[in-house]
C-alpha cells in the first residue's frame, strides 16, 4: 500500500471519529479514566463484590473492603491491578479484577495520525495541542516534519472545521502557537512529506522535506554535484493541480551560492530536484 493511500485512510479515520455516550467497549490498554466516568467492576468468583462506581471529583472510586482508591489518570487495566493487588494484602488469595467503562461523562479530546500512542484523552484543565502531543507519547521520526492540524467541531453542526497548527512558525490567518483544546477536538500529526533528487549528484534519492528545505540544501543533502554535476543545469519538475505533466522551474544555483537569497527556491511536497550534465 503506498504512503499516499495510506495517508488518505488515516486521515479519513481520524474525519469520523465520534463521541460515544457509552465506553464499555472501550480498549484496557489506552483509555484514561477521568472524573466523572462510571466504571464496572467485577471479581471473579465473588459476585457480592460487583460494584458500579462513580469517579468522584477528587479523581477516586469506593470500593468494598479497600476503600477509597485513586484512579483519576489511570488506564483500566491500571485500576484492575490496583484493586487486585489491595484485594490481596489479607482479602481475597489470588483475586481476578475485570474493569469496564459503563459511561463516561468527562470531557475528551483525540490524537491522530504519527505519535507514539494515538487515540482518545480526558480533556484535562489547560491542555494545549502541544500537551496533547505529549500525553500520545510524542511525535514519532515519520511525523517530525510532517503538519499538525487540529478538528474542531462546529457549534451546532456535525461537520469539523480544520485548522492548520504552526508550533513553530506562525503564519498569518492560521492558528499559531500553543493552541488551548476544546471538548472533541481532534488533533491530527500529518506523515513527513517528501522530494528527491535526481542525476549528476553523488547520493540521488528520495529525502525527507525538512522545515526551509531548498534546492541547495537539498544538493548538499544529496552529496552535492557528481564529477558531471553542472550548477549552470539544475532545475526542479513540480506538479501542477488538476494537471498529470510537471511544470519546469530553471534554479540559478550560481546565484543562489553567491548569496542572492531570492535564487535558492524553496522546495515543496514531492518537488523533483534535477541536476543534469554540463554541455561539454
Amino acid at each position: 500500500m503506498s504512503k499516499k493511500i495510506m495517508t488518505i485512510l488515516l486521515l479519513s479515520a481520524c474525519i469520523f471519529i465520534a463521541p460515544s455516550a457509552n465506553y464499555a467497549d472501550e480498549s484496557n490498554g489506552h483509555y484514561v479514566v477521568g472524573i466523572d466516568d462510571v466504571l464496572e467492576i467485577k471479581v471473579q468468583g465473588h459476585s457480592n463484590l460487583d460494584t458500579t462506581t462513580l469517579v468522584a471529583p477528587d479523581g477516586s472510586i469506593s470500593f468494598p473492603y479497600i476503600g477509597s482508591i485513586p484512579v483519576k489518570g489511570m488506564s483500566l487495566s491500571e485500576v484492575e491491578g490496583e484493586i487486585s493487588k489491595r484485594l490481596a494484602d489479607g482479602y481475597i488469595k489470588y483475586p481476578v479484577v475485570s474493569v469496564k467503562m459503563s459511561t463516561s461523562k468527562s470531557l475528551k479530546f483525540f490524537v491522530c495520525g504519527e505519535v507514539k500512542t494515538p487515540g482518545r484523552y480526558v480533556l484535562e484543565d489547560n491542555m494545549t495541542v502541544l500537551k496533547a502531543i505529549s500525553a500520545a507519547g510524542g511525535i514519532t521520526p515519520d511525523g517530525l516534519y510532517g503538519n499538525v492540524k487540529l478538528r474542531r467541531r462546529q457549534k451546532d453542526k456535525e461537520e469539523y472545521k480544520e485548522i492548520d497548527i504552526y508550533l513553530k512558525n506562525g503564519k498569518a490567518g492560521h492558528a499559531s502557537g500553543d493552541t488551548p483544546l476544546q471538548a472533541e477536538d481532534i488533533v491530527i500529526v500529518e506523515r513527513n512529506k517528501d522530494f528527491f533528487v535526481y542525476g549528476e549528484v553523488l547520493k540521488p534519492g528520495k529525502y525527507t522535506l525538512e522545515d526551509n528545505m531548498t534546492v541547495l540544501k537539498a544538493i548538499s543533502l544529496a552529496g552535492g554535484f557528481a564529477k558531471y554535476g553542472s550548477p549552470d543545469r539544475v532545475k526542479v519538475l513540480r506538479t501542477v493541480p488538476g494537471k498529470s505533466d510537471y511544470e519546469s522551474i530553471k534554479v540559478d544555483v550560481k546565484g543562489a551560492v553567491s548569496g542572492q537569497v531570492s535564487k535558492d527556491i524553496r522546495l515543496l511536497p514531492n518537488d523533483i530536484v534535477v541536476a543534469s550534465e554540463g554541455v561539454m
